[in-house]
Order: C-alpha cells, then sequence, then structure tokens
C-alpha cells in the first residue's frame, strides 16, 4: 500500500485548523465533560477517516466491482465501528450524548468533504 503524504498534510492541516478554532471558545465556555466529549468524537471521527483512507487505497488497484466492494464494505464497518463507540461512551462511560453528537457531526462533515477530496484525486490521477 502506498501513502499518500499530500493527502494526509492536508488532513493535519484541516485538523489542526479545528483545534485552533475550538481551542478558545472550548476553553472559555466549556465545562469539562463538554471538552471531553468533543476530543473523544474527534478521536474517533478522525480514527473513521484515517481507516477510510485505508480501504480506499487498499482497493483502489483492483477492478471496478472490487474497488466497491471494499470502500462500501469499509464503509460499513466504519459506520458500526463508530456507532458502538458512540454507545460505549454514552452508555458505558456517561459522557455527555449532546456534545458528542453535534461535534461528531461537524467532524463527520470535515471528514466527508476531505474523502471525496481525496476520491475525486485519485480518479483523476488514474486517468
Amino acid at each position: 500500500m502506498k501513502i499518500d503524504w499530500a493527502f494526509l498534510k492536508i488532513v493535519a492541516l484541516s485538523w489542526g485548523g479545528i483545534v485552533v478554532l475550538a481551542v478558545y471558545p472550548m476553553s472559555v465556555y466549556a465545562t469539562s465533560t463538554m471538552v471531553e466529549s468533543v476530543l473523544a468524537s474527534g478521536l474517533m471521527s478522525l480514527a473513521h477517516l484515517l481507516l477510510g483512507y485505508v480501504f480506499v487505497e487498499l482497493g483502489f488497484e483492483k477492478s471496478n466491482t472490487s474497488f466497491l466492494k471494499i470502500v462500501l464494505g469499509g464503509s460499513v464497518v466504519r459506520l458500526l465501528l463508530l456507532v458502538g463507540g458512540v454507545f460505549l461512551l454514552v452508555r458505558v462511560y456517561n459522557f455527555e450524548s449532546l456534545w458528542l453528537m453535534l461535534s461528531l457531526l461537524v467532524f463527520y462533515g470535515l471528514n466527508l468533504a476531505l474523502e471525496i477530496y481525496y476520491l475525486q484525486k485519485k480518479v483523476s490521477l488514474k486517468r
């Protein structure tokens, strides 16, 4: 598997930007449980993105059918892991569900944009 360092640099810069934008409001207005929930959702979401990256890399050189099976199957696996993580954090560890879900929604939107960009880039390079 080939590592696309340019994409990972974009991911790091995007996430760094989110952290820079969130530090002041979170330090002033949020409680420690809110901060823990946002950090947990951020880590889960980042793991979700990186797993998606791995699945795209694993399937890209394969036939179209195999690629779709790997990427879509990987999406199902990733979503199940995400739901399991949310369930575990809310039910077992009593994280604040509102902040966990709201921040997960924001992170998921960012990650979706990054994944679409990456897939678009890969397809354009293949042609």
